[in-house]
């Protein structure tokens, strides 16, 4: 895999298709190299990363370097990512962990702070829910959350998912074809 110094210049190409997907006021896309400083804006930030566990704080240009690498390199068929893009700035993401043996993807999200309260998370959510059915032979789509994470929770609620589970750190929720 490249590593983030070619990332900057320019030399990574997406893995799989270019896709993009489109709703009322959001640009779903592939990751670009230009997406870097973007990333790094809203990623650098304590309370955006507080539920996170695995986005390191401060989020240096060398962490969104990596970041935007990598989500260029993953393979697109079992590990779609989407920029979420608002009036031409990378705000967060959606992404799918594709399991095709069972049927099933983890769906992840991530909004810029600035965004949040604003039903981004959901308008974003609902356009890659409906692409990974459409396009993917799943039967069930589900995420999970921290248990204090009521904001994430009630963004699971609203794209139609109902409460698995749960232990002392983390609920599962499911949504079903």
């Amino acid at each position: 895999m490249a590593g983030p110094a070619s990332a900057s210049a320019g030399r990574i190409e997406p893995v799989g298709r270019e896709i993009e997907l489109r709703t009322t006021r959001l640009l779903l896309r592939t990751f670009s190299v230009t997406d870097v400083e973007d990333a790094r804006a809203y990623r650098d930030d304590p309370e955006f990363a507080r539920f996170l566990r695995h986005i390191p704080q401060p989020f240096t240009r060398e962490h969104a370097e990596a970041f935007v690498t990598l989500n260029m390199t993953e393979p697109w068929e079992t590990m779609p990512t989407f920029a979420i893009v608002l009036e031409g700035q990378l705000i967060g993401t959606v992404n799918l962990e594709i399991d095709p043996a069972n049927h099933t993807a983890m769906l992840g999200y991530a909004i810029a702070r600035a965004h949040w309260g604003k039903g981004i998370a959901v308008e974003a959510a609902t356009a890659v829910i409906a692409w990974a059915f459409a396009t993917h032979d799943l039967a069930q789509i589900w995420a999970s959350t921290d248990v204090e994470h009521v904001r994430s929770r009630r963004v699971m609620e609203k794209l139609g998912m109902t409460f698995d589970s749960s232990d002392a750190r983390e609920v599962i929720y499911r949504l079903r074809r």
